[in-house]
């Protein structure tokens, strides 16, 4: 399943640096086309690959950790400060819950 991933990123990669390049390039209407058809193709087939072989579950477990993963590092980072308008012991509790779902967040997104 690993070998699938990478050659699925190989893909995409290719595909939009090719896309990105050609526009760059002062490339022919022929060529230019050409070289669109099989970049959007390759970006295409990437995006089939990596579909294909990760379930929805997996999608939707990665993304809720990465939200979980952010609302962490805001309440750990960017908190209200003691001196705003809280106790002192707001700031510590939020911080606290920061770092719960920061945790949580973190290991959704690894595993």
């Amino acid at each position: 399943m690993v070998f699938e991933i990478i050659v699925a990123a190989i893909l995409i990669a290719f595909g939009l640096l090719s896309i990105y390049f050609s526009i760059e390039e002062n490339v022919g209407d022929n060529k230019l086309m050409l070289i669109l058809v099989i970049g959007i193709l390759s970006v295409v087939a990437g995006l089939w690959i990596i579909v294909v072989k990760i379930t929805l579950a997996v999608i939707l477990k990665k993304i809720a950790g990465l939200v979980l993963t952010g609302f962490g590092l805001f309440m750990v980072i960017s908190f209200p400060d003691i001196t705003d308008y809280q106790y002192q012991t707001f700031s510590f509790s939020g911080v606290f819950i920061g770092l719960i779902v920061l945790v949580i967040g973190v290991y959704l997104l690894l595993f």
